[in-house]
């Protein structure tokens, strides 16, 4: 009998998906997915919380328009970190971040480019007051059109082998228990577009998994990212406050298939927030079966479905001080979604609550926040 093989970060296994559709309604102009992956024969177990490591693969297009920058057959021969021989084209799809590069990236050129004028225009860029300036250029180009605005320089494909920085995993929120729907995971993805130089750019990994990767083929490289704290409580009654707009919603319904199944007592209270009730209501039916049965509170922000924009920052303020009622008897926070905006205004709005609620100094809400963190009451899971 062969040993079960042992799955992880260094030996992803390779999984198929089984579906994959639209969690936004025709006419919405976001591209939300609900993917579910085939753990069969993996071994693989998860709790919720947990993340799910993927391993992508660099859109075939990308990788065509890089080598034509590059001015490579592809063919060619590099060596890649790990001191293995690997084609630069299967090298640029599966090894290489092709979409951002580096700064020693961009000295190189700088220092191989014989057109005077780009040479000093890329020398300005390097000064130590011009930091911003340069942060701002890598952010807004991805190597093949850096290349191609610097035909004069040709670098060797080893070279851009040993320049160019690693394609890492991604992680993403499990979005449903283990105990509900046995060897699946559920993962709730917004697929990223974007423009830069007026050029439409995309998600590596969104984009992946959600257009390029084949259905009923294992051939996503996935592990589980065990969560650090972000999980359900041990206490069956306690009540959870959850607060996730967006994608952000995924662990929470993880937490309540989890909760349901295991007949937990405690009270349920989500904060959900997208752009419209109509079309981005993700799993709408779910949620509003377990309000009609009395198993969650739902409170619900839509920005664009009147004039002013609402966010779950303001519904936690309108409910002031039933919130406060439910931390003061022990209730858990939950906070998933987007760090650099959300996270930072829940925290503020939370923070309000509890000074007006109170009534406490501003140093004394920090501390009564603090306290939250330390119980491990307050808990985020933001990116």
């Amino acid at each position: 009998m062969n040993k079960q093989e042992i799955y992880n970060k260094i030996h992803p296994f390779p999984a198929k998906i089984k579906e994959r559709y639209l969690l936004c309604k025709p006419g919405s102009k976001k591209y939300t997915y609900h993917l579910v992956l085939d753990l069969e024969g993996s071994g693989l177990t998860y709790q919720a919380g947990d993340s799910l490591g993927v391993y992508p693969l660099n859109n075939k297009d990308l990788v065509e328009r890089t080598l034509v920058a590059a001015k490579a057959k592809g063919d060619e021969l590099v060596t890649d970190r790990n001191g293995q021989q690997i084609i630069f084209k299967d090298f640029l799809t599966s090894k290489a971040n092709i979409t951002s590069f580096s700064r020693k990236f961009f000295s190189t050129v700088t220092e191989k480019q014989a057109d005077p004028q780009k040479k000093i225009a890329l020398e300005t860029l390097l000064a130590d007051e011009n930091k911003e300036e340069l942060k701002l250029y890598l952010n807004h180009h991805e190597v093949w059109d850096f290349l191609e605005k610097n035909q004069e320089v040709t670098l060797a494909p080893q070279e851009i082998a040993q320049l160019l920085m690693p394609l890492l995993p991604r992680l993403y929120s499990i979005s449903s228990s283990q105990l509900v729907v046995g060897n699946e995971v559920h993962l709730t993805i917004a697929l990223t577009r974007y423009q830069t130089m007026g050029i439409e750019r995309q998600g590596v990994c969104t984009h992946y998994l959600c257009y390029d990767c084949p259905l009923d083929q294992p051939v996503v490289p996935i592990y589980i990212q065990p969560h650090h704290g972000f999980t359900l409580p041990e206490s069956s009654d306690a009540s959870l406050i959850m607060i996730g707009p967006g994608t952000g919603v995924a662990p929470f319904r993880a937490f309540m298939q989890e909760r349901l199944h295991k007949k937990h007592s405690g009270s349920n209270w989500l904060f959900f927030g997208e752009w419209t009730k109509s079309h981005e209501f993700f799993y709408e039916e779910e949620w509003t079966q377990l309000e009609k049965e009395g198993l969650i509170k739902l409170q619900l922000a839509f920005s664009r479905d009147q004039d002013d924009k609402i966010y779950v920052q303001h519904r936690l303020m309108e409910n002031a001080e039933e919130i406060f009622q439910w931390l003061e008897k022990g209730a858990y926070i939950y906070v998933c979604g987007d760090a650099k905006h959300m996270a930072k205004d829940v925290e503020q709005a939370l923070l309000a609550i509890i000074m007006q609620q109170g009534p406490f100094s501003d140093e004394e809400a920090k501390a009564y926040l603090k306290k939250l963190r330390t119980e491990k009451k307050y808990l985020r899971d933001v990116y």
